[in-house]
């Protein structure tokens, strides 16, 4: 059963009022939160596993004694024994991959669509610790686990947004907030991007972020162009067999300018029926590294017709409803195969949940489908699917 966390505020009033607008806290949005790990196995976590994290402590560590000093994992144990008592702040991303029931954490914002969630991050702090004044250009539901912890914002839009010179992170060199709220076990923050904020920790305290991703136009591009590289029309040469005397060699003359325009953007625009495609795989094409044991265990299974299975919450699907064409394109985790849109009820109950029961009609509608089959069974292969032990 999915928590409403948005306390006495519907969905829909959320959506045209506070998403991408405005801050908006919800005290006790979990109740009896209940932390899943102690400081002690978040740190262990890091040293037995290969999840992103980072360690920032403002007032910095000898021999540098510089400000915001930040270490990047891997870590050792003395990185933790040297750690002082105050003022820093420890981070691990990809949460959901590396401890799978936290995927319960996520569940709740799934009004906003799969392939806009980023990941899952916890961000441990001793007494004061924090990452300091400055603003993400993301989406963030800040939910208060263990302790608690001040957030400082800053609502107007003609805030200054000079940066402190200098460090390895970005950092606001004014703050002055207009807001201030200070969140305990279970109440949650929403942000929207690009709105400053400051988390100051009011003794040891753990904070869960749920990060939405929103892809930058130059990443798209860049992607969407990787994928020209085997198509015959980017293979095409420049031709100019009706060349004409021109007055000075060094001229670009504009009959070649357009020409050459032409070329590009001819070329791209034959692209264009395709974009669908790539976006598809692009938005749920995973980003981080499965963990190796979770692989291994799963790869030791292929489908079987009586079993039960479960997915990663990290693993995304998408489909797309293509009715000029009369089908369904189906993805998941960067893969892509084509349905028959009579398949359209079992996609859609598929995508909405993460257990597969292996009476499911749907699932068993699916399977008789020799691509979705494979790409089932080569989900299973690359740990994002896995079967259940009950």
């Amino acid at each position: 059963m999915k928590t409403n966390v948005l306390g006495d505020l519907s969905i829909e009033d959320f959506l045209a009022n506070y998403w991408q607008k405005k801050p908006l806290v919800v005290r006790n949005a979990f109740p009896d939160f209940e932390m899943p790990f102690t400081a002690e196995e978040l740190a262990g976590l890091t040293l037995d596993t290969d999840a992103p994290a980072r360690m920032i402590i403002e007032h910095g560590l000898p021999p540098e004694n510089k400000p915001w000093q930040v270490k990047l994992a891997p870590f050792t144990e003395e990185d933790f024994i040297t750690l002082p008592d105050s003022h820093c702040t420890f981070l691990v991303n990809d949460l959901e991959r590396y401890v799978p029931e936290l995927g319960n954490l996520i569940e709740p914002f799934r009004f906003i669509p799969d392939w806009r969630i980023d990941d899952l991050m916890v961000s441990y702090a001793e007494d004061q610790g924090t990452v300091g004044p400055h603003s993400d250009d993301y989406d963030v539901f800040l939910i208060q686990g263990a302790g608690k912890r001040r957030w400082k914002v800053i609502t107007r839009e003609d805030y200054p947004g000079e940066l402190i010179p200098d460090l390895p992170i970005a950092l606001l060199k004014e703050f002055d907030e207009d807001e201030d709220w200070l969140l305990e076990p279970g109440d949650m923050l929403y942000l929207p991007p690009n709105m400053p904020h400051y988390g100051i920790a009011e003794g040891a305290c753990f904070t869960f972020s749920v990060g939405f991703q929103a892809p930058r136009t130059v990443d798209l591009v860049q992607n969407w162009l990787e994928t020209f590289s085997k198509n015959k029309q980017f293979t095409k040469r420049f031709t100019d067999p009706d060349r004409t005397i021109q007055d000075n060699p060094g001229e670009i003359t504009a009959n070649d300018l357009n020409k050459l325009s032409t070329l590009i953007l001819d070329s791209i625009d034959k692209q264009k029926a395709d974009l669908d495609l790539f976006l598809g795989k692009y938005l749920t094409e995973s980003k981080g590294e499965v963990p190796s044991e979770e692989h291994e265990i799963s790869a030791e299974n292929s489908y079987q017709k009586n079993q039960d299975y479960e997915r990663e919450s990290w693993l995304r699907f998408a489909y797309i409803k293509n009715t000029d064409k009369n089908r369904l394109d189906f993805f998941a985790d960067g893969h892509h195969i084509v349905l028959p849109v009579e398949r359209l009820d079992d996609i859609q109950e598929l995508c909405e949940n993460y257990y597969f029961s292996h009476s499911s009609e749907s699932l068993q509608k699916l399977m008789q489908n020799r691509q979705f089959k494979q790409l089932f069974e080569k989900l299973i292969e690359e740990g994002g699917i896995y079967p259940t032990t009950d």
